[in-house]
């Protein structure tokens, strides 16, 4: 049996519908529904007028990373790279040096993140064993140029306008409240009280006289004919 052969003919469009004239009229005017509606009811909008306004964020969001200090002002991390270590996008470069102060060992003399790469899931803060690295709710993370993304030292380390009134807070930390650490008193490294003795230690070499200078050697012995 045949196919039945359907021939559809196009109807001719109007001067309307080739100007497109009833479709931007029927947008135009879904538009003007929307807006007045929003007018009429603006707390009901999911939107919010940035910056003016600012939503709240959870107290563990995931934001911009701040090095902790201890209570002399030096930075926490002893620069074990733990945190480098543990970051899926190699974004933490540490270089590390010897402390002046004898009890704290090692430091960072470098420590940048590179916040295009970062991809804030918190490893770093999980990694470290001196809870040095935390972060905050600052999510305004604009760059002009890929060398103002790398946050060094400088840029890291916890200042007051990060916990102030108007400043972003503390996001996501290693514990909401006091560290166990600071519980069990282990905040001041464990060098400490061995510093005096080492003081005294280092006058008493100092006092010491020197070494008598070595014995002239021994001519060699004539063989025996």
């Amino acid at each position: 049996m045949a196919a039945r052969v359907v021939t559809v003919t196009a109807p001719t469009p109007t001067l309307l519908e080739r100007l497109y004239l009833p479709e931007v009229f029927k947008g135009l005017a879904r538009t003007f529904r929307h807006l007045a509606k929003n007018l009429a009811n603006m707390k009901g909008l999911p939107t919010i007028q940035y910056p003016e306004m600012r939503r709240k964020y959870s107290e563990r969001f995931r934001g911009r990373h701040i090095l902790k200090t201890r209570e002399d002002g030096t930075l926490a991390c002893v620069a074990c790279y733990m945190c480098e270590t543990a970051c899926p996008a190699d974004c933490i470069k540490i270089e590390a040096g010897e402390h002046p102060v004898l009890a704290y060992e090692k430091y960072p003399t470098v420590f940048e993140i590179d916040m295009l790469r970062c991809v804030f899931c918190g490893y770093c803060v999980d990694a470290c064993p001196k809870d040095a690295i935390w972060m905050t709710k600052d999510y305004e993370l604009a760059f002009f140029d890929r060398r103002s993304a790398v946050l060094g030292i400088p840029e890291l380390t916890e200042k007051p306008s990060d916990t102030g009134p108007d400043g972003p807070g503390y996001g996501y930390r290693p514990y909401e409240g006091e560290s166990p650490m600071r519980k069990a008193g282990q905040f001041e490294p464990s060098g400490l009280p061995l510093l005096p003795a080492l003081a005294e230690r280092g006058l008493a070499i100092n006092r010491m006289p020197p070494p008598p200078p070595p014995k002239p050697a021994a001519p060699p012995a004539a063989k025996a004919p």
